[in-house]
């Protein structure tokens, strides 16, 4: 029978109860015309992945300490050969770029301190603290390096050209104090151990300190405990369960 369709076969129906105008839809095909029970929310969603990959995110298991307690990092590059670097992007510091930058030793220079003035910095890691980097979901401009839909890092030479032609804010962009780093082999044993929940998420709540927008559903003050509430089930009982300290720590 052509599609699993027989002489006696009838035309299925949904359960809603519409009858689905297609004799050679099989049973076993229902599910995938069946309108989904919710409806994705483009700005705010979260899923647990089984591997890591660039774009991904790592939240922080609950019982890890030290620096990388209820962090949220962004994995920026990811092999098997070259190992993994991402940044924290839940750690917004005290001041702006043009203080911080001008405070403690750093590689940006006075025009992007004084274009980006006002911008946010994030500790990022403690692998070179000197050097900032730049996360913005502005586009692939000329330097940046798309990590994830909507999600760049880098090129900051050209979004300061921008912020000059008055076609980008500087609140639009999270300026990123270090970085964090693992050998070959070292991220993937972490994340067996259960240190990392490595999940796929949404670019709003990536840029949450990049200038994306919030709305009432959000906790935008504990990037840790929103992804993981997102992410639904155990995950959501634990940021319950941990939450309450929030995402400003940094002096």
């Amino acid at each position: 029978a052509v599609g699993g369709a027989t002489a006696s076969s009838t035309l299925p129906t949904l359960p809603n109860g519409v009858m689905v105008d297609d004799p050679f839809l099989s049973e076993a095909e229902l599910p995938a015309v069946v309108p989904p029970k919710n409806k994705l929310d483009k700005h705010r969603w979260a899923h647990p992945i089984p591997h890591i990959e660039s774009g991904c995110v790592l939240v922080a298991n609950e019982r890890l300490g030290g620096v990388f307690h209820q962090t949220v990092v962004l994995i920026i590059d990811h092999s098997e050969s070259g190992g993994s670097t991402g940044i924290v992007i839940n750690r917004p510091m005290q001041g702006n770029l043009q203080k911080i930058a001008s405070e403690t030793p750093s590689n940006v220079d006075l025009s992007l301190k004084m274009a980006f003035n006002k911008a946010t910095v994030s500790y990022g890691g403690p692998v070179l603290a000197e050097e900032y980097s730049i996360l913005h979901g502005y586009g692939e401009v000329e330097g940046a390096k798309k990590v994830a839909p909507g999600v760049f890092v880098g090129g900051s030479e050209e979004l300061m050209n921008e912020v000059r032609r008055h076609n980008l804010s500087p609140n639009k962009a999270l300026f990123v104090k270090g970085h964090a780093a693992w050998v070959p082999g070292q991220l993937g044993r972490e994340i067996t151990k259960g240190v990392w929940y490595p999940c796929a998420v949404s670019a709003d709540l990536i840029l949450r300190y990049a200038g994306a927008p919030v709305d009432a559903n959000d906790n935008e003050e504990d990037l840790w405990s929103d992804i993981l509430t997102c992410l639904g089930d155990d995950f959501a009982k634990i940021a319950k369960q941990h939450s309450g300290r929030g995402d400003m720590r940094m002096p």
